[in-house]
């Protein structure tokens, strides 16, 4: 990465994707860290899309994320291309992109489904579709951490909370593929592609939602169904939104940190020898690979107001981008921020950094990927890295497309 180090710090434009392609550019968020934390980027990456801030240090994402009245989520949503990743008229409907007090009656309709004694009830379940996952890779011999396990996997533990038919999971994650990962064109090559499967998750939630009307079930689609606020209910375009947040967050982020920690263990033999002798570990494991590999790159506000931060002057009307994965490695905050260090007892950003938009789903993710990690040693102990890995061409999105396996000859 000689040819970024060597790039002003002003002529840097995190937007670049040529700056993720082998993921987050953590030499360059380091230089902006030390040089200019509150810095500017033009976004030369889309033609008539305004530039934005880039926040890196973790104080400073930390007080942007608590302060929603002057960092807002609604005004200008979650995705730092205005138009082009999610428009604005959808985004309106989705949780991550409200504000109070709109954004907690919304919450509140959910939380009961995500604290940590209900989801803790789903365990046998969510075990029983990994340890299915893991052995047929482990039949076959081979296989990829992605595709095989990591998608599938998470695929069927969001579709079984919200009630939906197993033959739908390859559906569900096409679509938060094409929505999320709308920087890569082979998940999305263009608007059309995003708007056909709009088409389709439409026509599919709505009719969901009015078998559940009839024949209500113990399920995450019925209270979708069932859902009011005020006495009104959710209009069809705030079912299919918070459908499509549960989906998308549903899949991506736990895949996204699985792959990553087990990425960082194929090639961390001693990481993998200490999680294999002592599974005790593993928790320690996933909340440092929260913090070294969160799902996402960041979260993005809209200043309300003119504030100063960081002796720069942000402008109402401002996109500003928290970045997540420069927060969680902030050396003022972690001793050597970028040794993975199962020792280490992270504070990190990984589910926000405070305030009103704490991940709904962080119960679930923590006990999605213990039992994922626990599974995958057990039944594969002897995993090698088959080829080489595929990265999702994303700002936003901290994740592999792919990473080929095999199991390994214990007699070698």
């Amino acid at each position: 990465m000689a040819h970024v180090s060597a790039q002003p710090v002003a002529d840097t434009d995190l937007s670049d994707l040529t700056l993720w392609r082998d993921g987050p550019p953590h030499e360059v968020l380091d230089r902006l860290r030390l040089q200019a934390p509150v810095h500017w980027s033009e976004m030369t990456t889309y033609d008539g899309q305004a530039g934005f801030w880039s926040l890196t240090r973790h104080a400073d994402v930390r007080q942007a994320s608590m302060d929603w009245e002057t960092f807002s989520s609604e005004r200008g949503g979650m995705l730092l291309v205005d138009g082009l990743g999610v428009p604005m008229e959808l985004q309106r409907d989705v949780l991550i992109s409200m504000d109070p007090p709109r954004h907690a009656r919304f919450k509140g309709l959910f939380q009961r489904a995500f604290t940590p004694r209900t989801i803790a009830a789903h365990e046998v379940a969510i075990r029983e579709i990994t340890v299915a996952a893991v052995q047929r890779v482990a039949a076959r011999g081979e296989g990829d951490l992605v595709v095989d396990i990591g998608a599938p996997v998470t695929a069927r533990v969001i579709g079984s909370l919200l009630g939906t038919d197993p033959a739908d999971d390859e559906r569900l994650g096409h679509w938060g593929n094409s929505a999320l990962a709308f920087e890569d064109p082979e998940y999305r090559p263009d608007m059309d592609a995003f708007w056909r499967m709009m088409a389709d998750a439409t026509t599919y939630t709505l009719e969901a939602v009015a078998a559940r009307r009839s024949d209500p079930r113990d399920d995450l689609m019925t209270a979708l169904a069932q859902a009011e606020i005020n006495g009104d209910r959710f209009t069809d375009g705030e079912i299919i939104m918070q459908m499509g947040i549960l989906v998308a967050g549903g899949t991506d982020s736990t895949k996204s940190v699985y792959t990553n920690l087990m990425h960082h263990l194929l090639q961390t033999p001693a990481d993998l020898e200490r999680l294999l002798a002592d599974p005790s570990l593993i928790p320690q494991a996933i909340e440092e690979a929260l913090r070294c590999f969160p799902a996402f790159g960041y979260q993005r506000r809209t200043a309300t107001r003119d504030v100063e931060l960081g002796g720069q002057q942000i402008r109402e009307g401002d996109k500003v981008a928290l970045w997540l994965v420069a927060g969680n490695r902030d050396p003022e905050v972690y001793e050597h921020p970028h040794t993975f260090d199962l020792d280490r007892r992270p504070d990190h950003q990984a589910f926000g950094a405070g305030g009103r938009h704490f991940c709904l789903g962080a119960a679930l993710a923590r006990l999605e990927l213990r039992v994922l990690m626990e599974e995958t040693l057990r039944a594969l102990p002897m995993l090698e890295l088959a080829g080489p890995a595929r990265r999702t061409s994303s700002t936003f999105l901290n994740q592999f497309k792919s990473i080929p396996v095999k199991v390994g000859d214990p007699t070698a």
